[in-house]
């Protein structure tokens, strides 16, 4: 008898499917009252079926948050390769990582959980410093960019691109924070003024 064959693709769909269903698991638990039969029973799985993919709770978090960063990184990476210019990449990025009030909060709810996980478990402050890092190298071509082209005043890129995270992330944390009527909008409007003003010439 012939082993049985194995569909990658198949295999890859599963896997995703349960990943989707962590995710909508933790954007209305939080990581603490998720739990392997919680995201077996959104996805309508076995949770043998589930345990094939990922052996424990923090497997399955690792997966889900990693899933999460490369979503946010595709995204953001067709920015920075497209034909625009340079201030024209940066105010599209802005575009993105102040999506709306919806996306923005199921975001920035699950980096919160993510930062958390990051201080205690070196796996995954390890995702997130790999997902700053390639943030920073992103940025900072485009503002090098910028710079040759006579766009932005004469910045160290890297010393930029830090500051563009610093700037989206504490505006948009002090957004999640905030007031329930305050518009998301208004918090982008403030990160892009304080941006011309350091990088505009």
């Amino acid at each position: 008898m012939s082993p049985r064959r194995v569909d990658p693709a198949r295999q890859e769909s599963r896997r995703e499917a349960l990943i989707r269903a962590g995710y909508a698991e933790i954007l209305d638990k939080g990581i603490q009252g998720v739990t392997i039969d919680s995201v077996v029973a959104r996805a309508n799985w076995s949770k043998g079926g589930a345990l094939h993919y990922f052996r424990s709770k923090e497997d399955l978090l690792f997966a889900i948050f990693e899933w999460l960063l490369a979503q946010v990184n595709r995204t953001l990476d067709e920015v920075a390769e497209g034909d625009a210019s340079p201030r024209s990449k940066l105010a599209s990025e802005l575009e993105v990582l102040f999506h709306s009030a919806e996306v923005n909060r199921k975001l920035y709810l699950m980096l919160v959980d993510l930062l958390s996980l990051g201080a205690r478990r070196q796996r995954f402050g390890s995702l997130i410093a790999g997902f700053f890092e390639r943030c920073r190298k992103r940025d900072a071509a485009i503002v090098e960019d910028g710079i040759k082209q006579r766009q932005f005043r004469r910045v160290k890129p890297e010393d930029a691109a830090v500051t563009i995270r610093a700037l989206v992330d504490g505006y948009c944390l002090q957004w999640l924070v905030g007031p329930a009527n305050s518009p998301i909008e208004a918090y982008r409007d403030r990160c892009r003024a304080v941006l011309g003003a350091y990088l505009l010439r």
